[in-house]
């Protein structure tokens, strides 16, 4: 049987919400999934579509999501249904919205000092993921989060 996922992508654009479910979603169909793409958060008001889903990829960042948007979300996930996502597009999302940050384990914070630029030493050369790298040096932003350890 086929898997199916819904990336539901928007908010502030910094994060490039459209350019990441332009990456993400054609990815996902390689592995497999049959995916749907809104770019509302009225997506989640169908309940009974979002329990039928196997994968909801929150691609949104900052913004406000609704008492029964919420609601459903969480039902859906709380009933089985994965959700996945990444740095700002999920973990900076519906500030005012604990149910939601509850659910994601942490909220963004801050950038501390702002950019900071530091050496990466790959350690394992040998390693699948690391074959081919070499040490590289960064200048990126510092990113604090308050996260629940339990999840």
């Amino acid at each position: 049987m086929t898997k199916s996922a819904l990336l539901v992508w928007g908010g502030w654009a910094g994060h490039s919400p459209k350019e990441c479910t332009e990456l993400f979603g054609p990815w996902l169909e390689s592995e497999g999934y049959t995916v749907t793409i809104s770019d509302t958060l009225d997506a989640y008001l169908d309940l009974e579509h979002l329990k039928s889903l196997d994968l909801i990829v929150p691609i949104w960042t900052q913004g406000s999501l609704g008492q029964k948007q919420t609601i459903n979300l969480l039902r859906a996930v709380y009933e089985g249904v994965g959700i996945g996502g990444w740095h700002g597009c999920m973990g900076d999302s519906f500030r005012d919205n604990v149910d939601y940050q509850f659910l994601v384990g942490g909220q963004w914070v801050a950038h501390p000092g702002g950019y900071i630029p530091y050496k990466v030493t790959i350690s394992d050369l040998k390693d699948s993921i690391t074959q081919g790298l070499n040490d590289f040096d960064m200048d990126t932003e510092q990113y604090y989060m308050h996260v629940d350890p339990s999840n």
